[in-house]
């Protein structure tokens, strides 16, 4: 990714040692996913700039157009998606409290208004700003933590 602080013969020195490297080491890379000087590229759910990280659009529009789970698989899927997001949301843990006791061994899969409820609370939550930013040292800063 060409850094907004690097000129672009600096890059491509740069993705040169690193695709030698990659030869050297019987490393293949896909063609397909291969970006040279983006400014933003998409990467395990999110997409990363050279100044920041953001959510994937395609994994936000994938958690709001997520069917209602039906059973603990589908939960399980739903909430293991949710997961890889959740540092963009301080509302995610204590909003999916009521899905979690679902998925505990002898517990029987029964969605109620509770889980209906914290099931739309959860992809709002991701789907819908605010969500959580890199720091702006000129703005109001609070510390929140889940220990």
């Amino acid at each position: 990714m060409l850094s907004a602080h690097a000129d672009l013969p600096s890059h491509y020195s740069a993705v040169r040692e690193i695709l030698t490297v990659c030869l050297k080491n019987q490393i293949t890379l896909g063609a397909a996913t291969f970006k040279f000087a983006a400014s933003l590229v998409p990467f395990a759910g999110y997409v990363v700039g050279s100044d920041d990280v953001a959510a994937d659009p395609e994994k936000l529009s994938a958690i709001a157009d997520f069917p209602r789970p039906v059973n603990i698989t589908q939960l399980r899927s739903f909430l293991g998606l949710v997961g890889q997001l959740s540092d963009f949301s301080d509302e995610i843990t204590a909003a999916s409290g009521p899905l979690r006791p679902l998925l505990r061994k002898g517990n029987h899969f029964v969605w109620l208004a509770d889980q209906e409820e914290a099931y739309e609370t959860v992809k709002r939550a991701l789907t819908s700003p605010p969500v959580l930013a890199n720091l702006d040292p000129s703005a109001e800063t609070v510390l929140q933590t889940d220990a």
